[in-house]
């Protein structure tokens, strides 16, 4: 399937429109999704989250996510219809070949990771690795964040240096806040992708370099995530829209992540040596 086919169908500004737009979207597709709902009390937010198993529900394999809300009064054509499209297409393939994983459609990442977090308190199922998708139809580059375990059995597959090479990607030392802070109490590694312009991640070296201090983000932190291309691509930004999407970008991340479940990562290295 074109990977940008369901890209206009989802980009919609109103949420119950958009949550419609992906029902209708995943029945066209012959994906038939879990439903994982909660209402609002004075604790939680309400969240509805559609689930998707590519082979046995109880066989072992990574949770690949991206939420499907978006930010007030914005299309959320990149943030993060794109990533919604990317894992539709991949869930087809993966059921198609019976290779295991789990793909979450979260509700409420734009409004406290509601979504993520009614997913979690929930599961009582162990994942190899949670991969977040979020900002994945504008650039050149695919970043990587992996939070120092991208040498873990479970995230290898997805940062294998020589399977990032082929594909355009990099290993990058920070990223934005999304859904991937509401899986980091466990021990599964956690990777967290984004496309974006390659200059954008000398921006999150820069970032990652000036930590966290007792007051927060200092006024260099905020400037330098405003001048990424990319920030101009969430958030209600003006290229959050589908005519800024570059299909080729989704295809990019796609063919990765295809990659990444069906071709073992190489033999770790012994002193040097295989």
């Amino acid at each position: 399937m074109e990977i940008e086919k369901h890209l206009a169908e989802l980009a919609q500004a109103d949420p119950q429109a958009r949550r419609a737009a992906l029902e209708a979207v995943l029945a066209a597709e012959s994906l038939t999704p879990e439903l994982q709902e909660q209402e609002a009390d004075e604790h939680h937010k309400a969240a509805r989250n559609y689930l998707l198993y590519t082979a046995d529900k109880d066989d072992k394999g990574p949770l690949l996510c991206a939420h499907y809300d978006a930010h007030p009064g914005s299309t959320g054509a990149n943030d993060n219809a794109a990533g919604v499209c990317i894992l539709i297409a991949l869930a087809k393939e993966l059921q198609q070949r019976k290779i295991p994983a789990t793909i979450a459609f979260f509700d409420g990442e734009e409004s406290g990771h509601s979504g993520a977090k009614l997913f979690e308190e929930g599961r009582t199922r162990e994942v190899s690795c949670v991969v977040n998708l979020d900002m994945c139809g504008y650039g050149d580059t695919i970043a990587v964040y992996a939070r120092g375990s991208e040498n873990r059995a479970g995230a290898r597959p997805f940062c294998a240096k020589e399977r990032m090479a082929v594909h355009h990607a990099e290993l990058v030392k920070y990223m934005p806040e999304g859904d991937n802070v509401c899986f980091t109490t466990r021990r599964q590694p956690v990777v967290s992708l984004a496309v974006m312009p390659k200059w954008d991640t000398k921006y999150l070296t820069a970032m990652a370099a000036q930590g966290m201090g007792l007051l927060g983000r200092t006024p260099e932190f905020k400037a330098m995530l405003g001048e990424m291309e990319v920030s101009s691509t969430m958030h209600g930004g003006f290229r959050d829209a589908v005519k800024w999407v570059q299909p080729e970008a989704m295809q990019m991340l796609y063919d990765y992540l295809l990659d990444s479940m069906t071709t073992p990562p190489p033999a770790k290295k012994l002193f040097g040596i295989f």
